[in-house]
C-alpha cells in the first residue's frame, strides 16, 4: 500500500505506525483527571472542555414565591408606623331608636402599630487576577448574583419563620404574627396529622370571610411534601377543572387550586417553608453548617436538664405518645446556631409536661434557644435521631425555662392560607431601600470588594385575614415523631 509516499502495511504519515498512532490515542483519552499538576505522558496534552454555562443547583428567583408575590410598597421611615381599625364600633341591632330618642353613643376600635424596618446585608470581593483572566463566568456577575439570592433566601424563610424575639435583629414572620393574635379560629392545629384533606383550608376560607374578619383566603403557600399529599390524596370529588378544560383532571393531577364557598384558593410551593428534612439539628444540615456551629460555640448553652411531671389541662401529651424521649438544645443569635448540648433521657407520662432549664452560655450572646427533640422512645443521644421542636428568647437570667406539653410537634411544618387580593392590603414587604450594591475600598489586598443590601420589613396590617395551619407531619415523612403514629 502507498500512503503519502509511505509503504507497507501498518504505515501512515511520518514515521509512526497505526500501532504507535493507537498507543497514542490511548495515552490521550485515558484517565480524566481535572487536577494540571498531576497528568503525565499524554494526558498532559489533554484539551479541556470548558462549558461556559455554570451549572449550579442552588435556588433561582422562582424559588422565592412569597416575597415575588407579595406587593412592595416604600417604607418612609425605618420605624413605619400605621393604625389598625378592629371594629366600626356598636353591635348588631343597636341603632334602633326613638324618632326623637338620644342616640347612643359609638365609635370604632384602633390601635397604633409600629414596624421596625430590618437591614439586611452580605460582603463580597473577587480577586482582580480572577477577574482579569479567561474564567468560564464573570466572577464578579456570579457573585453579585449570589449575594442577591442570600439576602432574598435571608427573607423568604423569615417571611415565615422570622422571630425578633429571638433574634432581635430578624423582623416577625407570618406564623409569630399570627399566634400573636390569640385567636384559636386562625390557629388549626394538624396535631401531627397530614394536610391530605380539604377541611383545615375550608376551615380557614370560613374563619377569614366571617363576621370581624371580612376577607377572603386566595394562597394557601405550602412545602412540597405537603403539596404531594394533597396530590395523591385528595377526594377526586374535590378535583374541579377551574379552567373548563376536560383534559385538565387526570389521575394524579396536580392540585393547583381548593374551591372554597368563599373563592378559589390557590396552591403555592415554596421550597423555604421547613419540614423535617430541613429540621435536623444546625450542625448536621451539610455545607458549612458544622464549622459555623463550632466557631458560634462561645454561645453554647451551659447546661440543659429536663424534668417530666403531670401537666396543665391543655397537655398534648396523649397516652400513645407516653415514653421515653431526650432533648438538644443550641444557642441562637444572628450569626447562626451553636453545636448542641444533649439532655439525660427524661420519661413523660400521658397528660404530662417536661420543664427543660437551658443555663445561659458564659459569653451570654445567644438572644436565644433552638430546642430539639428525639423521636418517642428513640433515645440514643444521637442527634441524626432528633428535629427542631421551638425557638425561644433567652431570658436574660442565667437560666431559660421552657416547658413542653406537646403544644409543638418536632420536625413538623406549617402551611400559611394566606390573602394576597391587591385591594385588601393585608401584608406587605414594605421596602426602605431596595437592592443596592456598594463598592468597598481594598485595603491592604488585591481584591475587588463590595456590600449588598436591602432593607424592609413584613407588614401585616390585617392578620385577622390570614390563618395558619401548623403542627403538619406530611404522609412520607421519613422521621417521624411518634413510633405509634
Amino acid at each position: 500500500m502507498d500512503f503519502l509516499n509511505n509503504t507497507g502495511p501498518g504505515v501512515t504519515a511520518g514515521d509512526m505506525s497505526t500501532d504507535d498512532l493507537a498507543q497514542l490515542q490511548k495515552s490521550l483519552e485515558a484517565g480524566y483527571g481535572s487536577e494540571m499538576s498531576n497528568l503525565t505522558g499524554g494526558s498532559a496534552l489533554r484539551i479541556q472542555s470548558l462549558d461556559t454555562t455554570l451549572q449550579a443547583t442552588v435556588q433561582d428567583n422562582e424559588h422565592f414565591a412569597l416575597f415575588n408575590a407579595l406587593p412592595k410598597p416604600k417604607a418612609t421611615a425605618v420605624l413605619d408606623e400605621w393604625t389598625e381599625q378592629s371594629s366600626i364600633g356598636g353591635f348588631e341591632g343597636d341603632s334602633f331608636n326613638d324618632q326623637d330618642g338620644a342616640a347612643a353613643e359609638a365609635n370604632g376600635e384602633y390601635a397604633r402599630r409600629v414596624g421596625r424596618v430590618k437591614y439586611l446585608t452580605t460582603y463580597r470581593k473577587i480577586p482582580i487576577v480572577l477577574s482579569t483572566q479567561n474564567n468560564i463566568v464573570d466572577p464578579v456577575a456570579t457573585e453579585q448574583v449570589n449575594g442577591a439570592k442570600q439576602l432574598l433566601t435571608s427573607i423568604e424563610f423569615s417571611l415565615f419563620e422570622g422571630d425578633e424575639d429571638v433574634t432581635p435583629k430578624a423582623f416577625d414572620g407570618i406564623a409569630k404574627q399570627i399566634e400573636g393574635l390569640g385567636s384559636v379560629d386562625h390557629v388549626i392545629n394538624m396535631d401531627g396529622q397530614a394536610l391530605s384533606a380539604v377541611d383545615p383550608v375550608m376551615k380557614a376560607a370560613e374563619t377569614v370571610f366571617g363576621f370581624g374578619n371580612f376577607g377572603k383566603i386566595t394562597d394557601l403557600y405550602m412545602p412540597p411534601s405537603v403539596q404531594t399529599d394533597l396530590n395523591n390524596k385528595l377526594d377526586p370529588a374535590f378535583r374541579v377543572a377551574l379552567d373548563n378544560s376536560p383534559n385538565s383532571i387526570t389521575y394524579g393531577t396536580h392540585v393547583r387550586g381548593i374551591q372554597t364557598s368563599w373563592g378559589a384558593v390557590a396552591t403555592r410551593n415554596d421550597v423555604f417553608i421547613r419540614d423535617e428534612k430541613r429540621k435536623q439539628p444546625f450542625q448536621l444540615r451539610g455545607g458549612q453548617h458544622a464549622a459555623i456551629a463550632t466557631k458560634n460555640d462561645p454561645f453554647k448553652p451551659a447546661s440543659v436538664t429536663g424534668v417530666a411531671a403531670a401537666g396543665s389541662p391543655s397537655s398534648k401529651w396523649k397516652a400513645s405518645r407516653a415514653g421515653e424521649y431526650r432533648y438538644a438544645v443550641t444557642g441562637i443569635n444572628h450569626n447562626g446556631e451553636s453545636t448542641a448540648v444533649v439532655s439525660d433521657a427524661v420519661t413523660v407520662a400521658a397528660n404530662g409536661k417536661v420543664t427543660l432549664t437551658i443555663g445561659r452560655s458564659s459569653s451570654q450572646a445567644e438572644t436565644g434557644y433552638v430546642i430539639y427533640r428525639s423521636r418517642q422512645d428513640v433515645v440514643t443521644g444521637e442527634l441524626s435521631d432528633m428535629r427542631e421542636l421551638a425557638r425561644v428568647p433567652a431570658s436574660g437570667s442565667a437560666t431559660t425555662v421552657y416547658v413542653d406539653e406537646s403544644q409543638s410537634i418536632p420536625g413538623s411544618t406549617n402551611a400559611y392560607a394566606l390573602n394576597l387580593s391587591a385591594s385588601d392590603h393585608a401584608i406587605a414587604w414594605r421596602q426602605f431601600l431596595p437592592m443596592l450594591k456598594i463598592p468597598m475600598a481594598a485595603v491592604n489586598s488585591p481584591i475587588i470588594p463590595w456590600l449588598q443590601m436591602i432593607c424592609g420589613y413584613l407588614r401585616i396590617t390585617k392578620r385577622n385575614q390570614h390563618v395558619l395551619i401548623k403542627n403538619i407531619v406530611p404522609l412520607g415523612a421519613s422521621w417521624r415523631p411518634f413510633t405509634a403514629e
